[in-house]
């Protein structure tokens, strides 16, 4: 696809873009980006659209997606750009290291600061991107700030994170910041269909379900077999509200095996589904129906609101996002998730 002049072939976020634009076309790239917003929101793409935008060979605004450098940085394989994370850290280690990693460590900076010390070999800019920013651990992010101090005129960090509010504030102060926040649902609708021929209803109801994460929705399209996964694991977790106590303790064993063995996407993922349930059941109960994302499972919410109470629905909700952070905090996953089963609410008397 041919990057369109006014939003680098991006689906949304045309504000970044535009400022982005106007900063390469003034001569005001910053040193260092900090991209920050949901999984899935478009953030590795704008980094790397950054990155050709600075070493097109056509030397525009505007990177043109077709020349040779645009071409070797999409395939991550040109020598003035480098891309790390938490996928590149686990790749250089051990199978079973990899598998506990939790964390970006200081080795991940200091590799980057030596190869930081080499002009460009290629390009105009050397670009280094690393995605997971928010993982940064305390040596790690010292390291960081160090870098971001004292840059050299011819690099551009980039830094990728699901929040800012996880990095130091410091490390916050010294990059340019843009906030990434999930599109219009209208919009993730006539992408899929002008983009992906979808029919209007399935559209209406993968862009539901996307939270207005467009790169989510794509990927769905390009493996539906993850839709029906997702469906599966929802039915799991809803037959849990009828099953007893030492089954529900048996699964948040299970998972918290998972989690330890390197899993931890998968169980976020788990959590967030399971959030948007009882979150839908909520809106319901409260007389917003228009606002939920299983938009094909009306029924099942509407009956599931007649059963509960909204402060028990409340509380709930509370409690599944207090569990994800938990777990983000280093909290044993096996008590985290048992403080979720032990708060599912009761279903109220029939009247």
């Amino acid at each position: 696809m041919n990057a369109k002049p006014d939003n680098w072939g991006i689906i949304g976020h045309e504000w970044a873009v535009e400022f982005l634009r106007r900063s390469i076309a003034g001569n005001r790239v910053a040193h260092a980006y900090l991209i920050s917003g949901p999984e899935g929101v478009g953030k590795a793409l704008l980094a790397l659209r950054l990155a050709q935008a600075l070493n097109c060979n056509e030397e525009r605004i505007d990177p043109c997606l077709r020349c040779h450098s645009c071409q070797r940085i999409e395939r991550g394989n040109h020598p003035d750009v480098r891309i790390a994370g938490m996928a590149t850290q686990a790749a250089e280690a051990k199978a079973d290291d990899a598998a506990r990693q939790k964390e970006l460590k200081i080795d991940t900076v200091r590799e980057w600061q030596r190869d930081m010390i080499l002009k460009p070999y290629e390009g105009r800019q050397r670009v280094f991107i690393l995605h997971d920013a928010e993982k940064l651990n305390e040596a790690a992010s010292n390291a960081m700030l160090k870098t971001l101090e004292e840059p050299p005129p011819y690099a551009t960090l980039i830094l990728v994170a699901h929040t800012a509010g996880n990095l130091l504030p410091t490390v916050v102060s010294r990059c340019q910041l843009l906030r990434l926040r999930p599109l219009p649902r209208v919009q993730v609708v006539a992408a899929l269909r002008q983009q992906c021929n979808l029919a209007a209803e399935d559209a209406e109801l993968l862009a539901a379900w996307s939270g207005g994460r467009i790169g989510w929705a794509l990927r769905m399209v390009a493996d539906p077999n993850q839709l029906a996964v997702r469906q599966e694991q929802l039915n799991e977790l809803l037959a849990l509200t009828d099953q007893p106590l030492a089954a529900r303790l048996r699964w948040a064993e299970e998972h918290a095996k998972a989690y330890r063995a390197g899993e931890q996407v998968a169980v976020f993922e788990m959590l967030d589904l399971w959030q948007s349930w009882w979150r839908d059941v909520l809106l319901t109960a409260a007389g917003c129906p228009q606002a939920v994302v299983h938009v094909n499972r009306r029924a099942d919410l509407e009956a599931a609101a007649m059963q509960y109470t909204l402060p028990d629905l409340h509380a709930f909700v509370a409690s599944i996002s207090l569990a994800a952070q938990r777990l983000r905090d280093n909290v044993n996953p096996q008590l985290a998730l048992e403080g979720v089963l032990l708060s599912i609410p009761e279903r109220r008397a029939a009247r």
